[in-house]
């Protein structure tokens, strides 16, 4: 059904051809995914690969994922929200700080509620994201797909659909328009540190279930990646190497 993955961005591949397959009908609404080691024979890829896919997919609203049953995809109406907004950045040149800035809107509140609606399930999954993310971090790899299966248990643990739909559309955008310009980010091995230390400081808030801690920790959170990327854009990958050292110095200067 799928051709085998040769592309070094392997993840993104199999969520395109997923996504491909989608559109063309040969996977239909409702309809149950294979299962993960079946995708990982048809793909040619490891599990790994399609796991991050798969979460991607769900992250991005395409897909539902239930435990013990299987991946969904899902019933989505063609003037869904997501299609209107795709539309508006294709079409209107919009910026990647416009998109930023209602993220840093949407999560900041978004990471305030979960601090009050988290359940221990969903502090558990945290926990065990963040581990992944530091093992990831110890093998040399970006931990991107990982950051965003950070932020969507934290919608998740919001508790509103409503919500929950826009942050799935935002991701999607940020994903399909700038994956390249984020991605660069996560291969700066100091800045998977410091959205690492960012990420254990908003799940501190929430196990605290501390909304105003959390909140401003999201906040500092995506003010860094904003930063971060305007570097990136203006000044290239070697500007952006010395973005951390920077970052870090006005940090503690802030803790003394």
């Amino acid at each position: 059904m799928y051709k085998p993955v040769k592309t070094k961005k392997v993840y993104e591949e199999i969520v395109h051809q997923i996504k491909l397959s989608i559109q063309e009908g040969k996977l239909k609404p409702g309809e149950k995914m294979p299962s993960e080691r079946e995708l990982a024979e048809q793909f040619n890829a490891s599990r790994a690969s399609v796991r991050e896919a798969l979460s991607a997919m769900e992250m991005m609203g395409i897909i539902s994922i239930h435990p013990g049953e299987g991946s969904y995809v899902r019933h989505l109406p063609s003037n869904s929200m997501l299609e209107t907004l795709a539309a508006s950045v294709q079409t209107e040149s919009v910026d990647i700080f416009h998109l930023l800035e209602m993220r840093k809107i949407i999560e900041s509140e978004i990471a305030a509620l979960a601090a009050l609606r988290a359940t221990a399930e969903d502090i558990e999954e945290l926990r065990h994201t963040l581990a992944e993310m530091k093992n990831e971090m110890a093998a040399g790899g970006p931990a991107e797909g990982l950051d965003a299966k950070f932020h969507y248990i934290l919608v998740k643990a919001a508790r509103n659909p409503v919500l929950l739909k826009v942050a799935q559309t935002i991701s999607s955008l940020l994903t399909s328009n700038y994956r390249s310009l984020r991605l660069a980010l996560f291969l700066i091995p100091d800045m998977n540190h410091i959205f690492y230390e960012s990420h254990c400081g908003i799940f501190q808030a929430v196990t605290a279930k501390n909304p105003q801690a959390a909140r401003k920790m999201m906040c500092d959170h995506l003010d860094a990646i904003q930063e971060a990327m305007r570097w990136y854009k203006y000044g290239g990958e070697e500007v952006l190497r010395i973005f951390p050292m920077i970052y870090q110095t006005r940090q503690n200067k802030t803790f003394e």
